[in-house]
């Protein structure tokens, strides 16, 4: 792409611009995770990477202890087209779990999951032990998985899930009319953007 993914530019700013924009009025507050971050947006919070490794988990503990909240919605910063009726769900089945992630194609989507607190524990353990893969942790704690088709009845084509990894998908977020039609109010957090906790 040619430039850090936050960075690329959309038809309302960079993707950090948009997706900031649509997830911080929903959230207590809004943070965003990385290392060398640039200037923070508006009623953001910028909080570095609190480990020398890299990597998606370290993104999340980093969020996570940086958070004034118990709950984070964690979505990567190149996965703009997530819905709100998507990420609603996840936090209503957040109950008594330390983790609310979908499971679409066989596969789950950690980097865009909800996590709790009390996943602070084994991610620290596994990034002691240099194990830096996400799902590597879910086997010590409480998951909730949500099935491929209760994603589907949400977001029919997946599009929550779609990653900024190509020209064509870049086009989706400067042309306006086309992204319309690929997602309804996107939101977010690699940075990895968190919202934390729900507004009453």
């Amino acid at each position: 792409m040619g430039r850090p993914k936050h960075l690329l530019p959309t038809s309302a700013g960079t993707v950090i611009d948009l997706l900031c924009e649509r997830l911080s009025p929903l959230f207590v507050e809004t943070l965003v995770v990385g290392g060398r971050l640039a200037s923070p947006t508006p009623g953001v919070l910028m909080v570095e990477d609190r480990s020398p490794a890299r990597g998606p988990l370290v993104g999340i503990y980093s969020g996570l202890l940086g958070a004034k909240t118990d709950l984070a919605l964690v979505i990567a910063c190149d996965m703009p087209f997530v819905r709100s009726e998507l990420a609603q769900a996840f936090l209503s089945r957040s109950g008594g779990v330390d983790v609310v992630v979908a499971r679409v194609g066989g596969y789950y989507e950690p980097l865009c999951a909800v996590y709790r607190r009390s996943a602070l524990p084994a991610i620290r353990k596994a990034l002691g032990r240099g194990e830096l893969k996400v799902t590597g942790i879910y086997s010590s704690l409480r998951l909730h998985e949500v099935s491929e088709e209760e994603v589907r009845a949400l977001d029919s084509d997946l599009s929550s899930f779609l990653n900024l990894n190509t020209p064509r998908e870049l086009d989706l977020l400067l042309r306006p009319e086309r992204a319309d039609r690929a997602l309804a109010d996107p939101l977010v957090s690699e940075p990895q953007p968190l919202g934390c906790e729900q507004r009453r």
